[in-house]
């Protein structure tokens, strides 16, 4: 069962403004991802936090909602400061189940990687990394496993703090009759971030290293920009996942110090018992590397800062990525990332480009139409422009731009074959592009997002 994003957006912003179980008034919409959607919210008494509702078509089905409540649960088993707290869950009037959070300011990961043209400095990953690794260390004592770690469920907080979010496909290993097939009976996880023995859906074998691994192709990817198996889809992405270890990180980062690679490329064995023990095992070597790398402590290493968000940026944004290796293989939860930043992100998407592109080469035609009027001595009138050139439709004010094949902004206006001379029309219609004809699409950016 997919939700239509289109429809759950609008839907969720239907909601604006209302007030649920009589305390919470949805103020602003944050993002809508597969699974949820996430509202900055006030509480009656001014607390302010944030709620995730799920999506109503999930909220009827009993099993979604106890794997999305459980996130909650899970959460706040751990008690450590790097963990979203969750403060409430309810169901509202409408029958949809809702979790209510510490509302976070500041940026994923994933944003954060964006932001530095996909690539962050060594140093700033392994501070980062030994947040991650503190925070795991405390789940891992508590019996909980995260089990879909990956930068954009890595928050980084404005005073500093990196936050796990999103727990709702962990584990906590004393639950009893909790299913850990997905909807349609694959494995659940982000493939471009699953250890082995997840990608087969071996679940006894999931546990703490399973996590190691996840941070292992985190910090593969921030620092190289690529994934640690590139897959172009969700399957192949797995049967990679399940058939090949992963390759040696100085294979994309020769310039990277011995010790930093073999700390990644330890961390992605294939076989568990080659990787590190567990998250302290890890974290010490993450401290010895980082230490001779910079020749200080890593707990004093400088305060990571956070831009102020752009004017139509929120401070907790969420998105569904646009590679199919980087979705969840059930119906996913919503977590903190990146809505498009605007139109740098939304060029990333094809479909959004050719949008743009469309809707830029309408402008300028329309100002040729214009100039050349002016030009004849006709008064320009923008709302009066009379017929519109062929293959653009005229447009109310308000209207969505609908364009059909345009001609290039740099064309002189159309002109009609049948006004040529006869012996020119031949010529005139030779060379014509079939309907439907172009420059192939490009490739996905395999980078490009979203839940």
């Amino acid at each position: 069962m997919a939700v239509d994003i289109k429809v759950a957006t609008e839907r969720a912003e239907a909601r604006i403004g209302s007030v649920i179980k009589d305390k919470w008034r949805l103020d602003r919409l944050l993002g809508v991802g597969g699974m949820a959607c996430v509202y900055s919210a006030t509480h009656r008494n001014k607390k302010r936090a944030a709620v995730k509702m799920l999506h109503r078509e999930y909220s009827t089905d009993s099993s979604i909602r106890e794997r999305f409540l459980r996130e909650g649960y899970l959460a706040n088993s751990v008690g450590h400061r790097g963990v979203v707290t969750v403060d409430d869950d309810d169901v509202a009037e409408d029958g949809t189940a809702f979790i209510v959070m510490e509302l976070l300011d500041g940026e994923t990961l994933e944003q954060r990687w964006r932001r530095k043209e996909q690539r962050l400095p060594l140093e700033e990953a392994l501070a980062v990394a030994d947040q991650v690794l503190d925070a795991l260390a405390a789940a891992h004592e508590k019996g909980v496993v995260h089990r879909d770690l990956k930068p954009e469920n890595l928050f980084l907080t404005r005073d500093g703090v990196v936050k796990l979010l999103d727990f709702g496909v962990g584990r906590l290993k004393e639950m009893k009759g909790v299913s850990t097939n997905t909807l349609s009976g694959a494995t659940m996880g982000t493939p471009a971030f699953m250890a082995p023995e997840q990608a087969r859906g071996r679940w006894e074998e999931v546990d703490g290293q399973t996590d190691l691994w996840a941070l292992g192709a985190t910090l593969f990817t921030l620092l190289t920009g690529k994934y640690v198996h590139e897959g172009q889809t969700v399957n192949e992405t797995l049967a990679l996942a399940v058939t090949q270890p992963a390759r040696p990180i100085k294979t994309e980062r020769p310039d990277l110090p011995d010790r930093a690679s073999a700390l990644i490329d330890k961390a992605l064995a294939y076989a568990k018992p080659q990787r590190f023990a567990d998250a302290r095992a890890m974290q010490a070597e993450v401290r010895l590397v980082y230490a001779a790398l910079s020749g200080g402590d890593v707990s004093r290493a400088a305060h990571l800062s956070v831009p102020d968000p752009e004017p139509s940026a929120t401070s907790l944004q969420l998105a569904v990525s646009t590679d199919p290796r980087l979705r969840a293989t059930t119906a996913r939860g919503v977590s903190a990332s990146g809505l498009p930043a605007p139109l740098r992100e939304a060029w990333q998407v094809p479909r959004n480009r050719r949008l743009l592109l469309a809707g830029g080469g309408v402008g300028l035609l329309l100002l040729m139409v214009v100039l050349a009027r002016s030009c004849a001595g006709s008064e320009p009138e923008v709302a009066s422009l009379g017929p519109a050139p062929a293959g653009v439709q005229t447009l109310a004010p308000s209207a969505t731009p609908s364009v059909t094949a345009p001609p290039p902004p740099s064309a002189a206006p159309p002109v009609s074959i049948d006004a040529l001379p006869r012996e020119h029309k031949k010529k005139a219609g030779e060379g014509r592009p079939a309907a439907g004809s172009g420059a192939p699409a490009k490739k996905d950016d395999p980078f490009a997002r979203r839940r």
